[in-house]
């Protein structure tokens, strides 16, 4: 036997290496056997992982978070509280802003040029070069601030007059270069010799000076000494024709006269206007309103001729409630007037302002702007004076029947009512009531 497995093997080394091959060969079977389950049990979970992972039938078995831990609120800060807002309302607050930040610049630059030095130009010897002509009623406590606050910032003012003692009025201010310009507008003569004066004043070939400027003609046309109550029905033709002619027709016909001279000057043209009642347009005020239309579209007709390119600036203010006038001043002035013409017997009535007095703007801001339209940095439509340009507004945009009601429109019957009771309390003595405070401050002036 052992030499039949001696023939078989050889030897017992060649036995023990046939063994190690069949376990070589054993073992590799088995690790491809291996290899292959592992590979086949690998791609059956991917697809169950994925048929499950993807699928909306089987139930979710990943368990619920923890809720989170509960808030405690601790209170907020002023600055803390006003972020969080500020963060919640965003547009809000950008709108906030935008208004607040508006407002402080208009404050701030009207501040600053109210501030800002205002002087005519004058020559390298300090002499006075810039005229100002002023066409209004030299008794009017208007003409008189304008033409002193004038005076003061270096222009040479003129003033139109159709009367000696209007003339007497001016002269009794004693100012050395306020003058008083006589000009009849009845009597064309008398206009164009009134200019051919100041045309050749204006010449500096006349005289070893310094050549005179015409900066600007300022128009501030009369407006009814006492308020009209009457209807238009009640209105007579002579009424009419006498209104339209002293507030429409001079007006006009002065500033035709002059609109060559400022042309060739190139100086600017001022429309002083107040508004706050004509605005409103109320009723039983037939001749004011009328007045002030015909004026507002002979001002835009007048922009419309005069192209700004020419060098002429026309500017129309629109004056609302000041409450600088002294009423002594004004009582003053009618004193003055008084005894100019106590041997007149067709004295016109000037009106002096009651105790009861508007809260208004002041009148600096009325000559600061006057100022600024006459050297050329106002154009157009200048408001000045408090609610001057609120009452303009609502005249446009409100309808007729809420303007009536705010004016508070009487019934006939309650109209009636009303002049029967002040017919009733007119006293009965000589005398007119309205003078009394003017004499009192005369006698007061006297003792």
């Amino acid at each position: 036997m052992s030499d039949r497995n001696g023939d078989s093997f050889g030897s017992l080394d060649d036995l023990m290496s046939y063994l190690n091959a069949i376990e070589t060969t054993v073992e590799g079977e088995v690790n491809k056997i291996a290899d292959s389950i592992d590979a086949v049990t690998d791609r059956i979970s991917a697809s169950l992982r994925t048929t499950l992972g993807e699928s909306t039938w089987f139930p979710d078995f990943k368990p619920s978070p923890p809720p989170p831990p509960p808030l405690i609120a601790r209170p907020m800060g002023y600055v803390e509280a006003s972020r969080d807002w500020i963060s919640r309302h965003r547009a809000v607050t950008a709108a906030i802003v935008c208004f607040l930040g508006t407002g402080a610049y208009m404050i701030w630059r009207q501040r600053r040029a109210s501030r800002m030095k205002r002087r005519a130009k004058r020559a390298k010897n300090g002499q006075r070069t810039e005229v100002v002509v002023l066409a209004g009623p030299p008794s009017a406590p208007l003409t008189r601030s304008l033409s002193l606050d004038l005076e003061r910032r270096g222009f040479i003012v003129y003033i139109t007059v159709n009367s000696l003692w209007e003339e007497r009025l001016i002269q009794a201010e004693s100012r050395a270069d306020i003058h008083a310009l006589h000009i009849d507008i009845t009597s064309p003569s008398s206009v164009s010799s009134t200019i051919r004066k100041l045309t050749d004043l204006l010449d500096p070939s006349n005289g070893p000076r310094y050549p005179l400027h015409l900066a600007s003609f300022i128009l501030l046309p009369q407006t009814p000494s006492s308020p009209q109550s009457d209807t238009i029905a009640s209105l007579s033709a002579d009424s009419w024709s006498d209104a339209l002619t002293t507030h429409l027709l001079s007006p006009f016909t002065l500033l035709q006269a002059f609109l060559p001279l400022t042309q060739s000057h190139k100086a600017s043209v001022l429309f002083l206007t107040p508004t706050n009642t004509t605005s409103l347009s109320p009723p039983q005020r037939a001749l004011e309103n009328v007045i002030a239309g015909g004026m507002e579209r002979y001002i835009s007709t007048l922009r419309k001729e005069i192209a700004p390119s020419e060098g002429t600036n026309i500017v129309r203010f629109k004056l609302g409630a000041f409450d600088d006038v002294s009423d002594r001043d004004a009582m003053k002035m009618a004193v003055a007037l008084r005894h100019d013409n106590q041997s007149r017997s067709d004295t016109t009535a000037v009106p002096v302002f009651g105790t009861k007095r508007v809260r208004g703007s002041p009148l600096r801001e009325l000559h600061l702007e006057v100022f600024d339209a006459i050297v050329g940095k106002r154009r157009g439509v200048v408001y000045v004076g408090r609610c001057s340009r609120t009452y303009d507004y609502l005249g446009k945009t409100m309808p007729e029947g809420l303007v009536g009601w705010m004016l508070g429109l009487r019934t006939k019957r309650e109209e009636e009512k009303r002049r029967v009771d002040t017919d009733e309390n007119v006293p009965s003595s000589a005398g007119s009531p309205g003078w009394e405070p003017v004499e009192q401050i005369s006698e007061e002036e006297s003792g």
